[in-house]
This record gives structure tokens, C-alpha cells and sequence, in this order.
């Protein structure tokens, strides 16, 4: 009998925890009060049940940036997906940048009860520099 009740509990609890990181509902972008010119997308990928967007972005003379990145419906809300920052690969599209920003790349995913059809293909990077200002940019997934 104990055997069912943790058996039920934990199945409980990996569906709450399951429910609580993949909210389905509309989160609204923080103001931003600039324009995020360091950025890149690198892929962008909306599937059935799932969406996820790779790339980098940082704010010039910050070390340490928090990114955030929304996903936009055709109803015209915003959904943000769950991004973890990575340490960025060398590629072509910025040679240029120093090298304490190796640390600016991103994995964002969404994944549960969504519907492909039901995205723009925009998306939206905010990047909160140190002094918690937001730096926004928007880009069309092809």
C-alpha cells in the first residue's frame, strides 16, 4: 500500500513540475529601452509540440547578460521559452567578439501542448544587461 501511495505521489509531482516549467500561458516581454544590436540567431526551429531557437546575444561592456527569449502567436501574444545560457561556438557571423563574451549563447525550447500553426515564426531576444535595463530584438524565423 505505502509502494502506491509514493508511486502516485511521485507521478503527481513530475506532472505539476511538468505543468509548472512548460506554462502554456502568455508571458508578457519587459519593456525593453534599447535595441539589442549584438545578435545572432543561429537556428530556429518551429515543429509539432515544440519550438526551439539557438544563437548568442550580449550587451557590449557587459560581462554577464541575462537573456530571455518569445516566441509570437498569431493572436498576437508572446511566449517565452525556457533558455539556458551555453558557451557560444566561433563562427563566421561575429569574429569580432572579445572574448568575455564566450559565455552569451543560448538553447531556448518550448515543448507540451502547442500547435505549429499557431506561431508567426517571430521571435523576440531581451537581453537584461547588469544594471537590469532590457536590450530588445526581434527576428523572423524562415
Amino acid at each position: 500500500m505505502v509502494f502506491v501511495v509514493m508511486l502516485v505521489t511521485s507521478v503527481i509531482m513530475t506532472y505539476l513540475f511538468f505543468r509548472s516549467w512548460n506554462n502554456a500561458s502568455p508571458a508578457t516581454p519587459e519593456a525593453a529601452e534599447y535595441q539589442l544590436e549584438s545578435f545572432s540567431v543561429n537556428t530556429c526551429h518551429f515543429e509539432e509540440k515544440k519550438i526551439t531557437v539557438t544563437g548568442w546575444a550580449f550587451v557590449p561592456g557587459n560581462t554577464k547578460v541575462l537573456n530571455r527569449i518569445y516566441a509570437k502567436e498569431k493572436n498576437g501574444e508572446w511566449i517565452e521559452l525556457m533558455s539556458s545560457t551555453v558557451v557560444r561556438k566561433i563562427d563566421d557571423s561575429a569574429p569580432s567578439i572579445p572574448s568575455n563574451h564566450d559565455k552569451s549563447g543560448f538553447i531556448a525550447t518550448r515543448s507540451g501542448f502547442l500547435s505549429r500553426s499557431s506561431f508567426t515564426h517571430d521571435i523576440m531576444i531581451i537581453s537584461m544587461d547588469s544594471k537590469g535595463a532590457g536590450h530588445a530584438a526581434k527576428y523572423h524565423c524562415k
